[in-house]
């Protein structure tokens, strides 16, 4: 299934030419926000709950006013100007500008100057001002690069700043942004690496729907089978993701990462590799040449958006794009099977969505700590922002969004309160200069599908590959 962001991603301090920003100049009575770059995008395809104030690209609200462009300066340059970069498509810059104003509201002395941009070219950008030694004061940070920029002390140690209420956020959470014990990113919200199955077709293959707190992986096999075997679709298609390859090693008591690499066993790898083999074999998913196509389509042309399969994997966050692509509101999420048939032995996770960090160079800590702060805590924000950054851990935040939420972020929301209790600590972090190593599990996987390589053999290759990319 795909998500968010599986873009190809450069590494973390590549040299970049200089980009060219657009910097507004607040009018007077105007918000005090200062805008750089708004990039375009597509939007989402759910926004009901959101009442747009702000539209960065047919025109901007009074407080924002364009003005010439010219090369970044990355960080502030006023002694109260917070320079706040963030990625996403013109929606999530819609959203958060009003974030921003709100904040600006509340906190009239400090001015923010927003830097937003599209995934494609965010973290080039952020390269060139790190290694120009104008890092923004908060940067949106992702769980790929948490562990580099960290490794290269470009992120402060959050717990040490005052003005950041760290109370409302459970500890999993908090623990999912810490590099070595120290916690550098703040999670904006949390996510998980779920099965989602048609009903419709599980019903049309009579076929009945598994209990996900008891299931195993032979369950798994065995229905994936027995819908093939009906006629009415292939089993199981997608997955095939760093995710569920967590959740699968998680399972067996290793991880997919340890600080120099790698930190499951190739006997353990090889087994993933073997599963997705064996149910290529049996038929009860699509062939080599189908999986491949199935995982370069958009999410409307997938396999399971056009009822050729029965069972995919997605995150969470994603439930609404998926329902809108199949075309029918009854996908249902569904804990992954594991080898115990037990839900608190499934290696199920919960994953942020993204982070907010500060620059440890930041010259306003104080301002950006309080910027953050509101980003996480305050109920009109979360109100503003939703869901769209995942799922929060504070209750309050959630009561705050109120008959805001759709009946799918109900959904979300109760999925990950009920497995909450069903999870063990948060996985290791990802280590520096592995950022690209979803391109290797996708690689070789495609090799054992196309019985280029044995499930042995991919196993030895990946862990060679990935464990040669770690740098620091």
């Amino acid at each position: 299934m795909h998500t968010l962001h599986q873009h190809p991603a450069p590494s973390a301090f590549r040299a970049a030419p200089a980009p060219l920003t657009c910097r507004t100049s607040p009018a007077p009575g105007s918000s005090g926000i200062w805008l750089r770059a708004a990039g375009a995008g597509s939007r989402p395809r759910s926004q009901r709950g959101f009442h747009r104030r702000t539209v960065l690209a047919g025109g901007l609200s009074s407080s924002l006013l364009l003005a010439a462009c010219g090369p970044s300066a990355g960080g502030a340059s006023t002694s109260n100007e917070v320079s706040f970069t963030f990625w996403g498509p013109s929606f999530y810059q819609e959203f958060t500008a009003e974030m921003v104003e709100a904040f600006h509201a509340a906190k009239p002395e400090v001015e923010v100057a927003l830097q937003p941009s599209e995934w494609d070219g965010y973290w080039d950008r952020l390269a060139t001002q790190v290694a120009g030694g104008t890092p923004p004061d908060v940067i949106n940070m992702d769980g790929k690069f948490i562990a580099e920029y960290s490794g290269r002390g470009v992120l402060a140690d959050l717990e040490s700043l005052p003005g950041l209420d760290l109370s409302g956020i459970d500890a999993a959470d908090l623990d999912t942004g810490r590099v070595d014990g120290v916690l550098t990113g703040l999670s904006t919200g949390s996510n998980a690496w779920v099965v989602v199955v048609n009903p419709a077709l599980f019903e049309k293959a009579g076929v009945e729907m598994p209990d996900d707190t008891t299931w195993t992986w032979d369950d798994f096999r065995d229905i994936a089978q027995r819908i093939a075997d009906s006629g009415v679709a292939t089993g199981v298609s997608g997955g095939a993701s760093y995710a569920d390859l967590t959740i699968f090693l998680r399972q067996k008591g290793e991880d997919l990462w340890a600080a120099d690499g790698m930190g499951c066993s190739a006997e353990s790898l090889a087994e993933w590799y073997q599963l997705y083999l064996d149910l290529q074999e049996s038929k009860a998913t699509l062939g080599a040449d189908a999986a491949v196509e199935d995982g370069s389509v958009t999410i409307e042309q997938t396999a399971f958006s056009t009822g050729r399969s029965a069972m995919s994997w997605t995150w969470t966050n994603q439930l609404q794009s998926v329902r809108d692509a199949a075309g029918t509101q009854d996908i249902v999420m569904l804990r992954p099977p594991s080898f115990a048939g037990s839900a608190s032995e499934n290696g199920l996770f919960k994953k942020a969505t993204m982070y907010w960090s500060i620059a440890k160079a930041s010259k306003n800590a104080e301002q950006a700590a309080a910027l953050v702060d509101f980003l996480v805590s305050d109920p009109g924000a979360q109100k503003i922002q939703l869901l769209n950054r995942g799922v929060p851990s504070s209750a309050a935040a959630i009561e705050a969004m109120g008959d805001a939420l759709t009946d799918t972020d109900q959904e979300v929301v109760e999925f990950l309160t009920a497995i909450t209790p069903e999870l063990g600590s948060a996985p290791a972090v990802q280590p520096m200069g592995t950022a690209d190593s979803q391109d290797t599990f996708t690689r070789l996987l495609s090799d054992v599908r196309f019985q280029r390589v044995t499930p042995a053999e991919a196993a030895e290759a990946t862990i060679a590959e990935v464990n040669g990319m770690v740098t620091g």
